[in-house]
């Protein structure tokens, strides 16, 4: 073989492996595609599952509802005044016996949102339906229509928009109502009605239903901490056992929920309310048990690790916010001794976002909880409502950088001499390479 035919096999030898290496290459990248596409579209199925799920539970809560008789309810009119007078009985018993059956549960998935803007030519299609409705109790009275029946509950109550409806609730209430008198009225849409009260005519959509409920009024997204509100608070003595599932009733833990929501939801004002928070460590932890007081509604912040297991998402009644669910956990920082702090935050927080990796968070104080723990040991735990948490990031000291530069340079200068080493090699091996040619040609020649 002579030196052409050699250096032709060289060459074909490193465009073969070029030829691998480009379609390993290709093939690596298809993978990766492959492995993108795969995973948008479990994503998109998990959603869709979801979704599905949410579907098939409200069908199944359909399917169980008591049957209406829409024969019946067709006869209900409400489209002229002397129509909107008229109570029809038949409908009226028809919806109330029904709604002796339909509980809260159906209404949080099936119950609409009125409508207060949709005319009495709507009225028809929404007849019957299911609706969940909110607003101040402005007049009531009890009243007996047919001799020897229970009385029901006739109610005047206005939303939170000003939207005055009536209500009649077939079980009359044993409990007064708090909060400025505000209730939830669950019910069935019966017809616009018309009636006279303190002697002008008003209309107004009627609605009937198992019984009101106390609720509370609407607020409006607030980004500081009401501190009158927050001095009506009192912190429990040590040595009392306290259900923390009571936390949840407080309207002043709700107002720290919505400032901490209204904070967490806009990073400009989350930085701004972050930049100078209290370190909660040993010291600020005795500072807040001998002074809670002084301390109550001031943003802290404080790391540690969520408790294993004690991280829940609890469906809540109603609250100021409108929230359907409060999140809770409890964590754990050695440097602290033995205390646990209790944090909370309105909707779906994810505590265990972090796992069991160090986690900060930011939160508002609320107040002192006592409780006996599992041993029956008096404690009393701080209670935080968080806007944000985040992973901890680990220390760098000081001269970090110089130490990463100097690996660098270590670095380079090995991989220097590496590629000097290696180009050496490469010169001494090509000229033995081409002595050995050298040699077999003189042999073929002599």
């Amino acid at each position: 073989m002579d030196k052409k035919d050699l250096r032709r096999k060289m060459a074909l030898e490193a465009a073969s492996k070029d030829k691998k290496r480009l379609v390993f290459a290709v093939g690596g990248l298809v993978l990766c595609i492959a492995v993108l596409f795969m995973l948008n579209k479990k994503a998109q199925e998990a959603e869709n599952q979801t979704n599905d799920q949410i579907d098939k539970t409200a069908t199944e809560y359909t399917e169980r509802l008591p049957d209406l008789n829409h024969e019946v309810l067709s006869k209900v009119k409400d489209a002229t005044e002397a129509d909107q007078v008229i109570l029809e009985p038949d409908a009226f018993q028809h919806l109330s016996t029904n709604t002796m059956i339909v509980i809260g549960s159906w209404y949080r998935v099936l119950g609409g949102t009125f409508d207060f803007t949709k005319g009495l030519e709507e009225a028809p299609e929404m007849r019957g339906q299911l609706f969940r409705l909110r607003g101040e109790l402005i007049d009531a009275r009890p009243l007996t229509r047919l001799e020897g029946e229970e009385p029901e509950y006739w109610c005047h109550i206005r939303t939170d928009d000003g939207d005055d409806f009536f209500y009649v609730s077939i079980i009359m209430p044993t409990e007064l109502f708090t909060n400025d008198n505000f209730v939830l009225a669950d019910g069935y849409f019966f017809k616009h009605y018309r009636q006279k009260l303190e002697g002008e005519w008003q209309t107004a959509p009627l609605f009937v239903g198992r019984k009101l409920t106390p609720s509370w009024r609407r607020t409006d997204p607030v980004s500081e901490p009401d501190m009158a509100m927050l001095a009506n608070l009192k912190d429990h003595p040590i040595g009392t056992h306290n259900k923390l599932g009571l936390l949840n009733e407080l309207p002043e833990m709700w107002h720290l929920a919505n400032v901490a929501k209204t904070i967490g939801s806009n990073p400009e004002l989350l930085a701004e309310t972050i930049k100078d928070p209290i370190v909660l460590n040993y010291d600020t932890l005795k500072e807040l048990s001998e002074n809670p007081a002084l301390n109550r509604g001031r943003i802290y912040k404080f790391g540690g690790q969520i408790v294993r297991d004690s991280a829940s998402v609890v469906r809540v009644g109603e609250n100021p916010l409108r929230e359907e669910k409060i999140s809770s956990a409890w964590v754990r920082n050695e440097y602290n001794g033995d205390v646990l702090v209790h944090v909370k935050a309105p909707g779906e927080f994810d505590f265990t976002k972090y796992g069991q990796q160090p986690t900060v968070f930011h939160g508002y104080f609320l107040m002192l909880w006592a409780y006996l723990d599992t041993e029956d040991v008096p404690r009393r735990t701080p209670v935080f409502v968080v806007t944000d948490s985040f992973t901890e990031e680990p220390y760098t000291p000081p001269f970090a950088g110089q130490m990463v530069l100097m690996f660098l340079g270590v670095a380079i200068g090995i991989g220097a001499l590496l590629f000097w080493l290696v180009q050496k090699d490469r010169q001494t091996s090509e000229l033995a390479r081409q002595k050995m040619l050298d040699r077999r040609e003189n042999r073929s020649g002599s």
